[in-house]
């Protein structure tokens, strides 16, 4: 039997001859409780932006984009298609063109990132589930279409395809023709029907036109030139592991990249900010876990007559000292546990019946996202911050009351 353990939580939990004390400690596990909420509610709630984010973004980032390691292009022949469509990880590839262009309505005019990609690319980033107007398809009956983001086609006036014309007008610069010699021989110039319109976000409305890769290739002369081949890989499988093997496999030639790779300073700014935010409350827990020493010296000064009995009858100031240590841990505990399950209990209602609601945003409440590893990482904090909070000063005041006590023996 612990004996110091039985008696600390009998401590906890009887009655106490002042009130003040009771006060305290219900103060005490309050704050702790209060801190380890926050912890779970902030956490998640970074965790649920940082999806949002990555959702928004990964339509136009597959999990893997192998790119040339110098220059802007790469011939499609130099690299194993085949090979990579082979591997057990890999579930579908396309290869995609990228080249700023300006496109054309009428009137109109606006400056736009044209995407050539392969048909099946629309179904690798769930292109239908942006569609906002139109068709999700590159191929009308009249010949290629484009899809726009919403924002380009606001901009251009652009209607959608009617069968008969072709209203969006695509120009780019020919590759190695120079505007000072060429004139207007440096852009090459077509015509394509709009089957349908997309909103993702803010950036790729404004800025994204997706056309078939042949329109692309022809219209940028690029002959068998690609910008790059993206990959969407099996679910459940880890794209830093795929991403290291097909490097291996593909040569110092390619740049291979994850989607967090390609947007690191996105990423990194985001675990930072959870990072910065996650010492700040730690910080504040423990400001807050110094609360209990003031419960632990008021029980001390309560309990000196027990401290006495105990002596007397054959037990050691290490007895004492750890009665109170443990005295410490079971209100930090207490006030972890009751923060946790507070804290998930708000992340759950927030997902259930969205407390807080975020206007004109394309979610209706704000997201979280509560991980497992989170809780664990904050109850080892917290638990960590208790035994400092309680150790460190305990070791004085017992010492105090100790020799007090002995004294008086």
């Amino acid at each position: 039997m612990n004996l110091p353990l039985l008696v600390a939580r009998r401590y906890l939990l009887a009655k106490r001859s002042t009130n003040a004390i009771n006060v305290i400690t219900g103060i005490s596990i309050a704050v702790i409780a209060v801190v380890t909420g926050a912890m779970v509610v902030v956490l998640s709630a970074m965790n649920g932006i940082a999806e949002l984010v990555d959702t928004i973004y990964s339509p136009f980032d597959q999990d893997i984009t192998i790119t040339a390691a110098e220059g802007k292009t790469f011939a499609k022949d130099s690299l194993d298609l085949s090979a990579i469509l082979a591997r057990p990880d890999v579930e579908q590839a396309s290869w995609t063109i990228e080249e700023n262009v300006l496109l054309r309505c009428g009137d109109q005019q606006a400056v736009a990132t044209l995407k050539g990609v392969e048909p099946q690319y629309l179904a690798m980033s769930k292109m239908g589930n942006y569609i906002f107007s139109g068709k999700n398809t590159l191929q009308t009956p009249t010949g290629p279409a484009a899809i726009l983001g919403l924002a380009l086609k606001a901009d251009l006036s652009v209607p959608l395809d009617d069968g008969v014309f072709r209203p969006l007008e695509i120009s780019a610069p020919i590759r190695g023709r120079k505007l000072s010699r060429f004139k207007q021989d440096a852009f090459e110039q077509t015509a394509v029907a709009l089957a349908g319109t997309f909103s993702m976000n803010m950036e790729f409305d404004a800025r994204y036109a997706v056309v078939p890769l042949d329109l692309a290739a022809e219209l940028l002369h690029y002959d068998s030139a690609v910008s790059a081949l993206e990959i969407k890989l099996r679910p459940k499988i880890d794209a830093d592991k795929s991403a290291a093997a097909i490097r291996v496999q593909v040569g110092d030639r390619y740049l291979v990249r994850t989607r967090y790779q390609k947007n690191a300073l996105m990423y990194s700014t985001n675990a930072t900010e959870k990072f910065v935010a996650f010492i700040v409350l730690a910080f504040i827990g423990l400001i807050g876990a110094f609360n209990v020493i003031a419960s632990l010296t008021m029980m001390m000064i309560e309990k000196k007559e027990d401290m006495r009995t105990l002596m007397s009858m054959g037990g050691d100031a290490s007895l004492v000292r750890r009665i109170f240590l443990y005295e410490g841990l079971l209100i930090i505990l207490t006030g972890a546990v009751i923060g946790l399950a507070g804290g998930v209990g708000i992340c759950w209602a927030q997902e259930q019946f969205g407390l807080v609601a975020m206007a004109e945003a394309m979610v209706d409440h704000f997201p979280v996202d509560v991980l497992w590893t989170d809780i664990v990482v904050i109850f080892c904090t917290v638990l960590a911050i208790g035994l400092l909070a309680t150790w460190v000063p305990l070791r004085a005041l017992s010492r105090r009351f100790l020799y007090a006590t002995a004294a008086r023996e």
